[in-house]
């Protein structure tokens, strides 16, 4: 898992790398994992994973998924999972550039809910192999003319892709949050916003197990229904991802800037820290990237992927850092650990251990070249089902494009 061994948190500079080229595997000249940039974007396109907490492969890797946007147009790239070469523009269009959902046990099937006009607000299946799909519901009857999002920030659906959550307006104006199960196309709603206890921008979350929701802070059982735990988070709009512990149990990983209510189970810097997990059929807290551990203050933009669904408690991380600290791409000081880096945890209870893999280079929101949101310059580190491989994106020194990179862990064996 840890190419360089670089598993504590000392202060590394950024040493100057010029953008590699493309296909043509690098070492990460600081940290030293293996990384191979894979497309080639020009000056003012983007081609990036979709969100960390969405998943780019499909169940086998053997495909993936990039977003793309620019001169050329924008949508959704399809690239084979091990070469990465382009194989099409998927015909598709899903709520939003993050509302795709790769099937866990079937390499050519994923879910979304249409935008487009002709069947606007279905949720269908859709094919990669042969760029088709079909409806599986709809939801007008009680969204109306609404489109159903599963927003604000997405996650995967159950593992084994019978439970997914979604948020509307319903037909007479006011916020609903429902649940959707394929295997008996049973509904559950509830209403949220004014007269209630939620709020209303966010959908409720499947865990992996499919029995329970995250919703706000708290787990909602099937009837999406608050069932007694309350998680220990101050805010649960942080960055986070849905996953399981290594024992599989169903797990909330967040990042934390402020203390937890509760004090994280006694944690000794109160549940600040890069990654905090929850547990969700427990309600236990526990920091473990902290800097009890030695590590800084939470960086800023930092996100989270828990998506190895075959590596029960691997999960990727990107950091990024604040405007005032792109002066270290240039000046030669030791960077603060985890500044502009990709790195990967095992959140073992006996021996977690934190490998720290790559810098990524990228200025994220901090970018003011090449016109497009800055935005899609943060790399969204999107972790593989199998644990081995790293999606991320990045702007490269602010250079007016984004292109998406992979790191390649020691357990990855390339397909022929």
């Amino acid at each position: 898992m840890c190419p360089a061994g670089i598993t504590d948190a000392r202060s590394l500079s950024v040493p100057y790398l010029p953008k590699p080229g493309v296909n043509i595997p690098y070492t990460d000249p600081a940290l030293g994992a293996t990384v191979v940039r894979i497309t080639d974007s020009k000056f003012a396109e983007v081609r990036k994973p979709a969100y960390s907490t969405i998943q780019a492969w499909n169940a086998d890797e053997s495909l993936m998924i990039l977003y793309k946007s620019g001169n050329s147009g924008s949508g959704h790239e399809l690239r084979d999972g091990h070469s990465y070469e382009l194989i099409r523009q998927l015909n598709f269009s899903p709520a939003d550039i993050e509302e795709f959902f790769w099937s866990h046990s079937n390499p050519n099937e994923l879910f979304y809910v249409s935008s487009a006009q002709k069947d606007f607000g279905h949720f269908k299946r859709f094919y990669p192999a042969t760029n088709e799909s079909e409806t599986i519901a709809e939801f007008g009857n009680w969204c109306g003319n609404s489109l159903p999002v599963a927003g604000r920030d997405v996650h995967m659906q159950s593992y084994n892709d019978d439970t997914f959550g979604f948020r509307c307006q319903s037909k007479n104006g006011n916020p609903i949050m429902f649940s959707y199960r394929i295997s008996t196309g049973e509904s559950v709603i509830e209403p949220i916003g004014d007269g209630t206890q939620w709020t209303s921008n966010t959908a409720p979350i499947s865990t992996p197990s499919g029995t329970q929701f995250w919703y706000q802070g708290k787990t909602l059982n099937k009837k999406l229904q608050y069932q007694a735990i309350t998680l220990d988070i101050k805010s649960y709009i942080e960055h986070s991802s849905i996953g399981t512990t290594v024992n599989g149990q169903d797990a909330l990983y967040q990042v934390a800037y402020d203390p937890s209510p509760d004090g994280c189970n006694g944690d000794s810097h109160k549940g600040i820290g890069h990654l905090v997990q929850h547990n969700l059929d427990s309600g236990r807290c526990r920091n473990i990237i902290s800097q009890q551990h030695g590590y800084p203050y939470p960086t800023s933009s930092t996100h989270i992927s828990a998506l190895a669904s075959e590596a029960p408690g691997t999960v990727a991380m990107s950091s990024i850092g604040t405007r005032k600290q792109t002066v270290l791409f240039s000046n030669g000081k030791p960077a603060p650990a985890l500044f502009s880096e990709v790195y990967i945890a095992n959140t073992d209870t006996d021996q977690p251990v934190i490998c720290r893999l790559a810098h990524h280079r990228s200025f994220g929101k901090n970018a003011t070249k090449g016109g497009y949101a800055p935005y899609f310059g943060e790399p969204h580190a999107t972790i593989s089902p199998s644990g081995t491989r790293i999606l991320f994106g990045s702007d490269w020194y602010n250079s007016g494009s984004v292109d998406s990179y992979v790191i390649e862990l020691p357990g990855y064996k390339k397909s022929p």
